[in-house]
């Protein structure tokens, strides 16, 4: 398992997991041998970060380093630039099932002015297929590692029986981070009516200690720090909450397969379809 939320030097990553399924199953049904961990990766470096992203884009404005909370980087300031045509993809090795990633990947593009354009070389994201773990960097970061030849993203479980659900579950939400989309249930609008002590377990029985799951799945956002609108249980960009661990039932979340009517709507304001004359 990924450390969650550590930061080390150079070009090493600040963590935060999600979680993705591992095969099909209702929020009220989650066991815990279904589950893979997800992560999502953060430059720890805040001054390279900062250099990444204005360069990329101009109205990013820098993170404070001198920050406390180093780990609540505003992920809303590692956004592409808006009027950005091309993100470039390639894949470290050939793999009988890209075409599924293409496929599902290229959903996002209905919805926003950038075009993801697979195999041209020099490539903004660049994406493994190292057993275990599924991550991505976020945003601006990604290029970052992409042009060092270094992965930027991994999908860790995807074989050829990997159901069509699985794939696009995944890589929505993978490619959701390299467009600087972060997890959905610590927005700060998601006022979730957890049951603590039951989620502690729960989340033990992972190889969570308490401190992780405080960080990774109580602590909120500033509303300021995020991408996107109102709370929304259906994103793609959301974890799965079974019954057990909350008292309302209006907050278990199943598993988002799809975006979100929410997703496509903040995508689209992030890179609107702007005629820039750029060829696509």
């Amino acid at each position: 398992m990924l450390t969650r939320r550590l930061f080390v030097s150079g070009a090493a990553a600040a963590t935060a997991s999600c979680l993705c399924s591992a095969r099909i199953g209702s929020a009220q049904s989650i066991q815990t041998d279904a589950l893979h961990i997800c992560t999502e990766l953060i430059l720890a470096d805040v001054n390279l970060a900062n250099r990444i992203s204005t360069e990329e884009n101009p109205n990013n404005k820098p993170v404070n380093s001198t920050n406390k909370d180093a780990e609540a980087i505003s992920l809303s300031q590692k956004k592409w630039h808006p009027k950005r045509r091309i993100l470039s993809v390639d894949f470290t090795e050939t793999v009988p099932f890209e075409d599924k990633i293409i496929k599902f990947a290229k959903e996002w593009e209905q919805f926003m002015g950038m075009r993801l354009k697979f195999g041209r070389g020099d490539p903004d994201i660049l994406a493994s297929f190292s057993k275990g773990g599924s991550w991505s960097y976020v945003g601006t970061d990604s290029r970052y590692f992409a042009k060092k030849g270094i992965p930027s993203m991994n999908f860790g479980w995807f074989d050829r029986n990997t159901q069509d659900s699985e794939f696009s579950r995944t890589t929505l939400h993978e490619f959701g981070h390299a467009l600087s989309l972060v997890h959905e249930q610590q927005h700060p609008h998601g006022e979730i009516s957890w049951k603590k002590e039951k989620v502690y377990a729960y989340y033990k029985n992972l190889g969570w200690e308490k401190e992780d799951v405080d960080k990774n799945i109580f602590a909120k956002y500033d509303l300021g720090q995020i991408n996107g609108g109102e709370y929304d249980r259906h994103s793609i960009m959301h974890y799965p909450i079974p019954a057990e661990l909350v008292s309302e039932s209006a907050d278990v979340v199943g598993w988002n397969n799809d975006l979100s009517a929410n997703d496509k709507i903040v995508i689209g304001a992030l890179y609107p379809d702007i005629q820039t004359g750029l060829p696509l």
